[in-house]
């Protein structure tokens, strides 16, 4: 039973519909310092409706998914927005506003060095961190993996000005991976990365079965 006096009336306060000709996916959003809001979603659309840029095509022509970063004002509408990623697959998980007023990005990736990816991955896919300035400028991006599959889920900001990824792993010792996942099975990748990007300290925590980290906070 519901009291339904007790209960306060939700009302849409605004509403935005944003996309391109193709199909265009929302994964993480945070309200902004200003009042707006930041969305970071993958997008495979040409530039059209909302969308200013192209996606990035695979050597064949083929459009890629790619990091799509848009930012909104307090009432929804856009305020800039950029399209980062590279010739292969680039799927964005999570993305926070950054005490300089920027933010920081962070997925995974199939792409070798091309379009926006200036490092080339040894295994099939990549933790991808990307830090942009605060009107969307790529002010810096490190790619992390070993010679498996790698695939950041989570990430969040620490008290040292750092950042804190979470993800999943398939990769034995190879590439920035100094310890084995169990079983030849995804376990959880703890990585904690100084300012820059620079890997700090890491973990691999898991069992004799697939283990998959999605959310850190």
């Amino acid at each position: 039973f519901i009291n339904t006096s007790s209960v306060l009336a939700q009302e849409i306060e605004w509403q935005n519909t944003i996309g391109g000709t193709m199909s265009d996916f929302l994964y993480s959003l945070q309200q902004t310092n200003d009042g707006g809001y930041i969305l970071g979603g993958r997008s495979v659309s040409d530039s059209g409706g909302d969308k200013t840029e192209n996606c990035f095509l695979t050597p064949g022509g083929v459009h890629t998914k790619d990091y799509w970063v848009v930012k909104l004002n307090s009432t929804g509408d856009i305020e800039w927005q950029n399209t980062i990623g590279g010739t292969g697959d680039d799927y964005i998980q999570a993305i926070r506003q950054t005490p300089d007023g920027g933010y920081i990005l962070g997925g995974y990736s199939f792409s070798k060095i091309s379009g926006d990816k200036t490092e080339f991955n040894i295994g099939g896919s990549s933790y991808w961190i990307v830090k942009i300035d605060a009107v969307g400028n790529i002010m810096w991006q490190n790619t992390i993996d070993g010679v498996n599959e790698d695939k950041l889920t989570s990430l969040d900001l620490t008290a040292d000005g750092g950042y804190i990824l979470g993800g999943y792993s398939k990769s034995g010792i190879s590439g920035e991976k100094t310890e084995a996942c169990f079983n030849n099975s995804f376990d959880y990748w703890i990585i904690k990365v100084n300012a820059t990007g620079i890997p700090e300290w890491q973990n691999t925590i898991g069992g004799d079965a697939a283990d998959v980290i999605t959310n850190l906070e």
